[in-house]
Formats: structure tokens, C-alpha cells, sequence
């Protein structure tokens, strides 16, 4: 018995053996869709032919996908009935970002990332990627990456602790010498160099002065500017003294214009003033000024000193008639004449102002 059980399985074993190698053979390929986005391929397989698409990966990853490759899975009597692509996608460009962005770009389509630089930590930036950016790769497969850790340092002397280190995170770097140290206090002094190149993930040596920061001081308010008194040339010469009966009328004296003088209360950098109260007197004092030198210049006009000087004659009548005694010289007895004339008066000369 145990040999023809032994026979009936070997020949079992032997028509399987050389069943599947002739079914495998008999199936013809798919047609040739290399190349052509899977969305051309689908509709030459399946709206064409009628084929079952399987896809490799499964799902079909999000953006364009292209067709790396094609197989039959299955056929009956030389008919396909099933066809397995595989896909393959562009690679994004990842060059400039941060290992930790580039990483998460790379999933996102559908691809890993590889780098030969374990000490990388993920602020390090992308130089140079493999396959370039636009190429193809199959989904799955990861993108060779080229990093560069170095930045700049940032020039932090006068910077407060707080400013510093923010400063110094914005490049990656970090502050060595700040442990105990108060976010006012100010650097006085780095290494290296702000300008010079470190690895991202080093420290930058600083050292702190323990003097805090003094806020700006506050300008005190403008005081408006104060005439010069009159030069001796301006001031009026003084006019003759006239008779009692002159008709001029004395002139008017110069107009006198007052002058603002700010106290340290009333500009209120010192008394606790209000400084908005300051700058309103500084500017009606400013005001004023300007309004007086519009009307005068620095004096007021002095009529009597810009007046013409002149001389006039002023005649006084004399009531009492001025008499002359003429003899007659006419041919007959001798008379005695008298003449009244009346007087002009006297003339009288007299300075003064037009």
C-alpha cells in the first residue's frame, strides 16, 4: 500500500510542476502604458480592454502618478483578465528647507527621505537632494538628502538677554553664560563674532554687564525765544522842547510788548505738571511772538523819530496900527499928514516835527 500512495503523489506533484510553467506562459503581456500618467493607462486597460487594474502602492497617492511598470495577473484561454501597475511619482523640491520640513513635504507625497549626516538635527537645511527636483521615483522610495548646518552668527553685543537668546534662536543657536542672568541685563561682549559661521545647534559665549538698561530720557520743552533789548541806535531821540503854543500834539509812546517767561512749574519738567499744560503756554508764547514781529520787528514804531523835522514861520498880529508922519509937499500952506498902516505882525521861527 505505502508504495502506490507514495507513486500517486509524485505524480500529482508532476503534473502541477508542469501545468503552471505552460498556463504562466500561455498569457500574453499587457499592452505597453510605460511612461503615460495612471489616469491615461486606466482608460487603456480598463476602458479599453476591459482590465482589472490593481495598483502598486494601493491607494493611488494624491498629484500626478505615472506608470513605471506593467504585468498580467491573470488570463483565461489567452485573455487577460487582470493587470498589476506600478507607479511612480515627481519628486518635490526640497532644497533650502529645514530637515524636519523636508521630511514632512516628502511623506506628503508619498516618498522617505534618507542623509548620510546622523549629527543632523532637524533645523539643518536641505543643499542638495537625489533624485533633483521634478524627478521620478518609485512611491515608497526615499529621497537622498544633502544638509548644511551652518548660520550665521547674529551680532547680539548691546542686545538684552532676552533679545539675545531670541535672536540666537532665530538661527538656531543658543546662549552659553545666561543660566543666572536676568532678561535686562545687556551683552557686552561675544564669541564668535557676530558675521561668523557656526553649526546650528551650537552656543554663542556671551558676556553680561550688571548694569540694566536706562529708558530715554525725555527732552525737556522748547522755551520760546526772548528779544534782545534795543541797541542804543533803536531807541527814539528825544525831540525838542516846543513853545507853549505849538499846535503838535506830543507823540504816542512806543507800544510795549510783554514777554513770556516759563517757570519750571508751568513747563512741568520739575513740578509734576502735566507737559500737554506746557506745551500749549509754549506755543501761545510762540504765537504771540510771531504776531509782534509781524506788527514791528523787535520794537514798536516811534513816530516821532520816523517824522520829518521841518521849520516853519508862525506870524503874530500886532493889534496896535503902526502911525507915520508924513509933511505934505504940496504947493500951498504947509499941513501935517498922518498915515496908519496896519502891522503885519512879527515873525516868529519855530522847529518842528511833520
Amino acid at each position: 500500500m505505502m508504495p502506490v500512495r507514495l507513486i500517486v503523489a509524485l505524480a500529482v506533484a508532476a503534473a502541477t510542476f508542469w501545468a503552471t510553467p505552460a498556463q504562466a506562459a500561455s498569457c500574453p503581456p499587457p499592452p505597453d502604458v510605460t511612461g503615460q500618467t495612471y489616469e491615461q493607462a486606466y482608460a487603456t486597460l480598463n476602458g479599453r480592454f476591459g482590465y482589472a487594474v490593481v495598483t502598486v502602492p494601493d491607494p493611488v497617492p494624491p498629484g500626478t502618478s505615472y506608470v513605471s511598470s506593467a504585468e498580467t495577473l491573470s488570463c483565461i484561454e489567452f485573455k487577460i483578465t487582470r493587470v498589476r501597475v506600478h507607479l511612480e511619482g515627481q519628486v518635490p523640491d526640497l532644497t533650502g528647507m529645514t530637515l524636519t520640513a523636508a521630511t514632512a513635504e516628502a511623506e506628503s507625497a508619498g516618498f522617505g527621505v534618507t542623509t548620510r549626516q546622523p549629527e543632523a538635527t532637524g533645523e539643518w537645511k536641505v543643499a542638495e537632494q537625489t533624485p533633483a527636483p521634478g524627478g521620478r521615483l518609485a512611491y515608497g522610495q526615499a529621497v537622498d538628502l544633502l544638509l548644511d548646518g551652518s548660520t550665521e552668527v547674529p551680532y547680539v553685543i548691546g542686545r538684552t538677554v532676552a533679545e539675545a537668546r531670541q535672536m540666537a534662536a532665530d538661527r538656531g543657536l543658543t546662549l552659553r553664560g545666561t543660566d543666572d542672568a536676568r532678561d535686562d541685563q545687556i551683552v557686552e561682549d561675544q564669541s564668535p563674532p557676530g558675521g561668523d559661521e557656526l553649526t546650528i545647534g551650537d552656543a554663542i559665549d556671551v558676556v553680561l554687564s550688571d548694569v540694566s538698561p536706562v529708558s530715554p530720557s525725555v527732552s525737556p520743552p522748547v522755551s520760546p525765544a526772548v528779544s534782545p533789548p534795543a541797541s542804543p541806535d533803536d531807541s527814539p531821540a528825544p525831540s525838542p522842547p516846543e513853545s507853549p503854543g505849538s499846535e503838535e500834539s506830543p507823540g504816542a509812546s512806543p507800544e510795549v510788548v510783554p514777554t513770556v517767561g516759563l517757570s519750571g512749574e508751568e513747563t512741568g519738567s520739575d513740578f509734576g505738571v502735566p507737559p500737554g499744560l506746557a506745551v500749549v503756554v509754549v506755543a501761545a508764547a510762540l504765537l504771540g511772538l510771531v504776531v509782534w514781529l509781524a506788527r514791528g520787528g523787535r520794537r514798536a514804531p516811534d513816530r516821532d523819530h520816523d517824522r520829518r523835522r521841518e521849520v516853519r514861520l508862525i506870524s503874530r498880529a500886532d493889534p496896535s496900527p503902526n502911525v507915520r508922519i508924513h509933511e505934505s509937499r504940496d504947493p500951498g500952506p504947509a499941513a501935517v499928514r498922518l498915515h496908519a498902516v496896519a502891522d503885519p505882525g512879527r515873525q516868529e521861527i519855530r522847529e518842528g516835527l511833520s
